[in-house]
């Protein structure tokens, strides 16, 4: 997480890994950084997976919900991504702030999460997101330009159903290690590293 942030925020905002007041549980710090659950404007992340030959993968996707104990994020089930984390469900998790000046890493298991949990997500998402979880297929993508517009015109008419479509799939990653990395104006980038130990957390300040 070297270089300099893109934004550096002003210094009086709260700084809890600069100010070393960091809490035990990484969650309480990951909520206070997200958006509400329910809130529609979602931030980008970039999900890492590693595939069948063991080369890395990477993509932006959603931050669906921060969890007690992890993330979720949605996408379509016949993805590469949906792939590789069904044969190796591991991977890592960032997801940046650089009006705040802030990042965080997540790593460890994934498993896909409940179908309820999946219906919830859908729902909240934006009307366009919806639509793309329907219309957005491998057969759709080879068309003219002309063609998909006049298809999601026509699908945009007929309004996004209520349910998610049978592709629409999410995963829970329930991470052992948590980086949480904050800039400053006046100072160096600092993080903090959580490590799961057992049954609590173990932190450590880092360079940033």
């Amino acid at each position: 997480m070297s270089g300099a942030p893109g934004n550096v925020p002003p210094e009086s905002l709260a700084r809890p890994v600069q100010d070393g007041s960091w809490p035990a549980d990484p969650f309480l710090l990951l909520r206070e950084w997200a958006p509400e659950n329910g809130d529609p404007d979602r931030p980008l992340a970039t999900v890492a997976t590693v595939d069948t030959e063991g080369m890395p993968d990477a993509r932006t996707v959603l931050l669906t919900a921060v969890l007690d104990d992890g993330v979720t994020f949605h996408t379509d089930a016949r993805s590469r991504k949906a792939e590789q984390l069904r044969v190796r469900p591991v991977a890592a998790f960032v997801v940046r702030w650089p009006e705040s000046a802030r990042q965080v890493v997540l790593r460890g298991r994934v498993e896909e999460s409940s179908a309820e949990e999946q219906r919830i997500a859908y729902e909240r998402r934006a009307r366009y997101l919806q639509l793309l979880a329907w219309v957005n297929t491998a057969g759709f993508a080879r068309l003219p330009r002309a063609e998909r517009e006049r298809r999601w015109g026509d699908a945009d008419a007929d309004g996004p159903s209520g349910e998610p479509p049978a592709a629409w799939t999410g995963f829970h990653l329930r991470p052992s290690e948590l980086m949480f990395w904050e800039g400053s104006a006046v100072t160096a980038s600092r993080r903090v590293a959580y490590r799961r130990v057992g049954d609590r957390w173990a932190t450590e300040a880092l360079p940033g």
